[in-house]
């Protein structure tokens, strides 16, 4: 990986990724500022083509999986921004499709650009993720310089670095940034292992990325994927018994784990896109109620009967209140967090 400043990094074994168990999926989130690139590493990475071959646009959510290099990975594409003009409540329909697949939480952030295209619009792209993720999200970020071109690194670079718009996109994300040579890929595997490491490498300084959307999240996945099992313990019976009939011993027991397993994923996939279509709370009504209080959060909260306007009012008029009920206002928190949840599900 090559730094703007130089910046040290600790380097690890693939064999042991730190803070992430062997059992554990790498969950990442890509975005990026065109499809195609988008479409290209996710297939690069994956190794395998996970969109229809006539695919060139993303303007969904799509979740995609494969084992790479001894590893479970899941790669949860948001829809691309340049690419399409998505209305608001489409857009944060899918960003919050976006939580629940990358659900407790993504290891990485990936932003992939286009070396040889980084303009102003691509710092824009990094605007929105920061808008509906937060502040935070950019030390979870990676940034990864697609390119099929058949280029030595080095000289890349050296037109890069002299890139304003990269040199202040490789600030925000704390000189986090890679490339990635598809035609070397092809060939050697060897940017996507640097990606994975760079990503561990990530994971060992910061940990995932969460927040109380993706708890809430999670939270609510977990009960809505024991209801979607309860509901298929009649089904799983059956085929257990249709098992024990074609199988005994040792070979049993593998193939019972192993439906057992792909019952387990199947609903868990189920659970993230019910509870998708019922998650309405965005990270940035959360992180505006820790900046300005949760005084203020109750009052931005009373005013949701009436629209927007309304929030911005009772925030200003709950930010006083708030200073003067205190404690009041900090119990409050967990029932006012539940209630605007289950309203803002409603709508």
């Amino acid at each position: 990986m090559a730094s703007v400043q130089g910046k040290p990094r600790r380097r690890h074994s693939l064999d042991s990724p730190p803070n992430i168990s062997r059992e554990t999926p790498l969950r990442m989130l890509v975005f990026g500022d065109s499809s195609k690139d988008q479409i290209s590493l996710t297939r690069s990475v994956l190794g395998q083509d996970v969109f229809t071959g006539d695919e060139v646009n993303i303007s969904t959510t799509e979740k995609s999986s494969g084992v790479v290099q001894d590893r479970d990975i899941i790669l949860v594409n948001l829809p691309n921004l340049q690419d399409n003009n998505l209305p608001h409540s489409i857009l944060h329909k899918e960003f919050r499709k976006a939580v629940c697949f990358s659900c407790p939480g993504p290891h990485a952030v990936v932003f992939v650009v286009d070396p040889f295209n980084l303009t102003s619009d691509t710092t824009d792209t990094l605007k929105h993720m920061v808008h509906y993720f937060g502040e935070r999200v950019l030390k979870h970020t990676l940034i990864v310089l697609y390119h099929e071109r058949g280029m030595r690194d080095l000289s890349i670079e050296d037109v890069v670095k002299m890139n304003k718009s990269f040199r202040e996109l490789a600030e925000k994300c704390s000189q986090n940034y890679i490339f990635y040579n598809e035609e070397i890929n092809r060939s050697e595997c060897s940017q996507t292992r640097a990606l994975l490491t760079q990503v561990d490498e990530m994971v060992s300084e910061h940990g995932m990325f969460s927040n109380m959307e993706f708890k809430d999240a999670e939270k609510r996945i977990q009960i809505e994927e024991r209801f979607i099992h309860k509901s298929k313990e009649k089904e799983i019976r059956e085929a257990l018994k249709v098992l024990e009939k074609l199988h005994s011993g040792e070979e049993l027991a593998g193939e019972t784990l192993k439906y057992e397993e792909k019952m387990r994923l199947k609903c868990r996939e189920k659970a993230e896109l019910v509870v998708a279509d019922k998650l309405g709370f965005t990270v940035r009504v959360v992180d505006y109620a820790v900046a300005v209080g949760k005084g203020a959060f109750v009052g931005a909260f009373l005013g949701f009967a009436v629209g927007y306007e309304g929030m911005v009012v009772g925030a200003a008029a709950g930010a006083v209140l708030g200073a003067a009920l205190g404690g009041a206002a900090n119990a409050a928190w967990s029932y006012i967090y539940k209630s605007f949840t289950d309203a803002r599900g409603a709508t």
